[in-house]
């Protein structure tokens, strides 16, 4: 039972109405020819609703119901096109009724006069006959045509001609319309070609030829020419003179017609290249714009048409290059970069981290407008430039979680908004700044004096960033929007979609400085880390230098090398890897003197300024007169070295000096002991400090010997623990002096 309808109904006997409907049947024959699908095919029967048909190309069958059909010829695939009657039949395809034009409907209209005077039996200002019937005879249709002639003041028609437009008015009227009438002049005459095979063949081998890049006609029929030449040969042997005489070589005006017969797409496919033929016989087609903000991000750099001066030494650094990030979804850039060096994979990643997070505008007051883009990009569109299209981007895609689209080479009308953009910055803010290259030479020749450059990075960043927030993302763009054309504003389009579509977590800012990829091994130095004459210290740099497992230079020979990555946009500080604690890495800024200067600097700005200060140095010093200088030394000093005279008073000071010395050298004197027969305690004898011949002296005069000589050298006053250290020497004639002395004066050792 049906559990649509309640017991009762479903019992009860379906209503006239609701009976299954009947639709209509087509009027088909056998034998006529219709096309379905964009194939030929003839109708071959009708059998148990279905129409059968075959395909006069493959010679399939396909059967079709008479509802399918309606429906195939409401979408147009299913068309009538030439009946099994003797008459009415159309020679050759019937143009479309789209393509008549104004004499060709006027056409129609003129023979449609003639077919309704002779279907209706009068004109249309003539009164209508009561009994009147068609006929196909002169005598009813001829005064009729006359007639017809005579009101439109024209020479009359054929009666044969009439019944043709009569006939094919009945049968292709109803399908084709006014298109059934229209004369097909251009399937008139002979269509066969001109000249047999052998010469098809050489204008053939002629055309390839011509289709080569910077190939004349004249030479490229020089081809065909030798080609019948060289068929002629070849068939001598099977042909008369007669039979080759009729073998026709094509003239050049022939040659030249089968040229320009060529569609202008592939002459310059073959001539000048794929990517010209599709830049200049493109078609523009719109895209789809994408759901949700950051859905679809392209990017694309360009050069900027001005020069810019650095903030410190005021060095002119050139023009820059300029990283643009535009999502695709609600046309507002997101995000950029400025970079001076040959656009690389830095600059990239340097650029994509200012589209990712939230911009700061608090060193731009004129800026009065937010700028509220930020998130993680899904997609990312790029065109073919190697730093776009490297493995360094595909590893960060991944890491990112962002897939990369890449754009067809030499097509830039796929992200033509964006090309658009930098067309506009050009000649909406560069061109009109001071120090300005224009767009060409050519321009710039029209110009006797651009003016010098006098904008800093700094400066024109400010402006760059006023006129994409306050300008650029409050223009209305004809590509926004739901209806192409009326357009829409950009940050209209994001406020609204931001709000309908949350954004997933942002990455860490780390994961950026190590994408950048620029790091390299440094030891760690009294004062710091230098890189490219900057110094970096800090006092968290006291942990590595003070673990046990550091290595010093003046120690070890060679010091421990430790990882260091930099941020290539940003010069201010350094960041270092401790290996001891895996995980942790210490953040080194600039010493105090560098920061002022390191501190958000580009590292083409610092290699620039360091080459300019190089070349500064190097100017300063006259290098020729800096090496007569030298010469002039060397003489001196060569002059001074060969005097004996000033040899002999260096040795007399060098001798003088070491005894000096000598002299300031401390002695210490310490008390003999206490001798073994119990006496007192004696003076101390000078002489015995003195070298082995005074002692040998002091001892005859005495006249000591044996064991007393050995006692009094045992008392001599100096320890054994002292024997090495240095003490005061006296010479042979303060000995002499001394014993003289002693015995003038009766001088003995009991003497208190």
């Amino acid at each position: 039972m049906n559990a649509l309808f309640p017991p009762s109904q479903a019992s009860a006997q379906p209503a006239a109405h609701l009976q299954q409907a009947v639709s209509q049947r087509f009027d088909l024959r056998s034998g006529e020819i219709v096309s379905i699908y964009g194939h030929t095919c003839i109708i071959d029967r009708r059998l148990d609703g279905l129409v059968y048909f075959i395909d006069l190309k493959n010679k399939d069958f396909h059967s079709y119901t008479d509802q399918q059909l309606a429906f195939l010829s409401a979408e147009g695939q299913f068309r009538f096109v030439a009946g099994a009657a003797s008459y009415g039949k159309s020679r050759g395809p019937i143009p479309n009724r789209i393509t008549l034009t104004d004499a060709q409907l006027a056409e129609a209209d003129r023979k449609l006069t003639y077919i309704n005077a002779c279907l209706d039996g009068h004109l249309a200002d003539e009164e209508e006959k009561a009994y009147y019937e068609f006929k196909r005879t002169r005598v009813i249709l001829e005064p009729i045509i006359a007639r017809v002639a005579e009101s439109r003041a024209e020479k009359g028609c054929h009666f044969n001609t009439v019944l043709d437009w009569i006939d094919r008015w009945l049968r292709l009227g109803e399908l084709y319309g006014k298109s059934a009438l229209v004369n097909r002049h251009h399937l008139k005459g002979n269509r066969k070609p001109t000249f047999d095979l052998i010469g098809d063949m050489a204008i053939e081998r002629g055309l390839w030829r011509w289709l080569t890049p910077n190939m004349t006609k004249e030479i490229a029929y020089a081809k065909v020419v030798s080609t019948v030449n060289a068929y002629k040969r070849k068939c001598r042997r099977y042909l008369t003179e007669a039979e080759l005489l009729l073998i026709e070589t094509p003239s050049f005006r022939t040659f030249q017609r089968r040229c320009a017969s060529i569609d202008k797409y592939t002459r310059d496919y073959y001539r000048k290249g794929p990517y010209y033929a599709n830049r200049v016989h493109k078609i523009y087609r719109q895209q789809a714009l994408p759901e949700r903000p950051n859905q679809f991000v392209e990017v694309d750099h360009c050069t900027l048409d001005v020069e810019l001066l650095d903030e410190s030494a005021n060095i002119r650094l050139g023009r820059p290059d300029l990283i643009i990030f535009r999502c695709r979804a609600t046309g507002m850039v997101i995000g950029y970069n400025i970079g001076w060096e040959v656009p690389s994979y830095a600059s990239f990643v340097a650029g994509l981290r200012h589209a990712m997070y939230p911009k700061d505008l608090s060193a731009y007051p004129a800026v009065t407008e937010p700028w509220p883009c930020w998130g993680r990009i899904e997609n990312l569109g790029v065109d073919n430039a190697l730093h776009f299209v490297g493995d360094d981007i595909r590893d960060a895609g991944r890491e990112l979680k962002m897939e990369k689209v890449r754009f067809r080479p030499r097509c830039p009308w796929l992200k033509g908004a964006l090309e658009r953009f930098f067309g506009s910055l050009n000649t909406g803010l560069v061109h009109h700044l001071s120090g300005t290259t224009l767009s060409n030479i050519i321009k710039r020749s029209e110009h006797d004096d651009l003016g010098p450059a006098t904008l800093t990075l700094k400066e024109f960043e400010a402006l760059l960033v006023y006129w994409i927030v306050m300008i650029h993302n409050r223009r209305g763009s004809k590509g926004l929007g739901v209806i192409r054309g009326i357009g829409d504003v950009p940050i209209r389009l994001w406020n609204e979609k931001a709000a309908l579509h949350p954004a997933g977590p942002l990455p860490p800012p780390d994961l950026f400085i190590a994408l950048a990829g620029e790091w390299e091994m440094r030891t760690i130095q009294n004062d710091g880390i230098v890189w490219d004459y900057l110094t970096y210290e800090c006092p968290e740099l006291l942990t590595l230098t003070t673990h046990p497992l550091h290595r010093s230079a003046r120690e070890h020979g060679s010091g421990t090398l430790y990882k260091c990555c930099r941020d290539p946009s940003d010069l201010g500080r350094i960041y270092v890897v401790d290996p001891y604690n895996p995980g942790n890495i210490l953040t080194v800024p600039a010493t105090q003197s560098h920061f002022p200067y390191a501190n958000g600097r580009h590292r083409h700005s610092h290699s620039i300024v360091v080459a300019e200060a190089g070349r500064k140095v190097k100017d300063a010093i006259d290098f020729d007169e800096l090496m007569k200088a030298l010469d002039r030394l060397g003489d001196a000093l060569a002059n001074v070295r060969d005097q004996r005279e000033r040899k002999q008073i260096h040795r007399k000071l060098g001798r003088f000096i070491g005894d000096q010395r000598r002299e300031r050298l401390a002695s210490r004197v310490t008390p003999s002991p206490t001798p073994r027969d119990g006496s007192g305690s004696e003076h101390l004898d000078p002489i015995a400090l003195g070298t082995g011949t005074a002692r040998q002296k002091s001892q005859k005069a005495d006249g000591a010997g044996g064991p007393s000589a050995e006692a009094g050298s045992t008392s001599s006053g100096i320890t054994r623990q002292e024997a090495g250290r240095p003490h005061l020497s006296i010479g042979a004639e303060t000995v002499d002096d001394l014993a003289a002395l002693k015995a003038e004066k009766n001088w003995s050792a009991s003497d208190g």
